[in-house]
């Protein structure tokens, strides 16, 4: 079974992933902060990692350059929901597979999945 970890301060958007990658039969956890989910991340290993770009005690790209190192092989979405060029530079520099605008449509975590073939096309 393939696994997420899903990163962002919003109970809100949590949720709505949650549901939106349960339905596709991963497995997810999730965080509501940058330093958490480094920790949760060394533990669980997932395959993709959707992470908030401004959260408290790390950033998005704070957290995601540390999983990089301890993993490089997994997949890192950014979720944004500003697309200034300077951000998505910094995520890209960090190690991040892409991002995705919010508000997100389920479509569009569906075809990042499929992308990664951690779901069937």
């Amino acid at each position: 079974m393939k696994k997420a970890l899903i990163v962002d301060d919003s109970a809100y958007n949590r949720t709505l992933l949650n549901a939106i990658l349960r339905k596709k039969g991963l497995l997810v956890e999730t965080s509501d902060n940058g330093e958490d989910a480094v920790a949760k991340f060394a533990l669980v290993q997932p395959d993709i990692v959707f992470l908030d770009y401004i959260m408290p005690k790390k950033t998005g790209v704070e957290a995601l350059m540390e999983m990089k190192k301890m993993n490089p092989n997994f997949i890192g979405i950014m979720l944004t929901s500003i697309s200034a060029t300077e951000d998505v530079q910094a995520a890209k520099a960090a190690g991040a597979n892409g991002y995705i605008l919010k508000p997100y449509e389920a479509e569009k975590i569906y075809d990042v999945l499929k992308k990664y073939n951690l779901i069937e096309a």
